[in-house]
């Protein structure tokens, strides 16, 4: 679109021009909200449907200049490219936040497994000592309380790891 806009196109023709040169699904979506101004409906109203259509924030945060440009007036090429630019940079440091946290996300694996594969391995050693933990009533009451802690503390690592960007 920025660069349809540079070449002096309107913005409708930019959409166009995305909804021909573009693969599907992207093309799909530019050429329905191309072609519903020229049924009738709003350009503001079309952009809110395909915002509606693809609940992506990134698009919102585009529509969104493009409206606003629309009322106050402005440069659309040069507020889209510093856009893309905002865009480029989340993908970047989402990058690094998946890098950061590996290590949490291996901690929480790994701390996950070991009650399981201590326990396979007293199985195997010695069945009669981790049977007791299944037969008698204290034993599942333990087991139970065991696996509940188990799972709050993988829910914990997983809030801890999981950053919003």
């Amino acid at each position: 679109i920025t660069r349809a806009l540079r070449a002096g196109h309107a913005f409708t023709s930019a959409l166009q021009t995305v909804a021909l040169e573009m693969p599907d699904p992207i093309a799909k979506e530019f050429r329905r909200t191309s072609e519903e101004p020229n049924l009738g409906m709003s350009l503001k109203a079309s952009l809110e449907h395909m915002v509606e259509r693809i609940p992506i924030l990134d698009l919102k945060l585009a529509v969104t200049a493009i409206l606003i440009q629309r009322e106050t007036g402005g440069n659309l090429a040069e507020i889209l490219e510093n856009i893309a630019e905002v865009i480029r940079e989340r993908f970047k440091i989402l990058g690094q936040v998946r890098v950061y946290t590996a290590q949490g996300r291996m901690t929480g694996w790994i701390i996950g497994a070991i009650p399981f594969a201590l326990a396979l391995y007293i199985y195997v050693v010695n069945p009669d000592y981790i049977n007791l933990l299944f037969m008698h009533p204290l034993g599942r009451i333990m087991l139970l309380g065991g696996l509940t802690m188990e799972a709050c503390g993988a829910l914990i690592i997983r809030k801890i790891v999981n950053i919003k960007v």
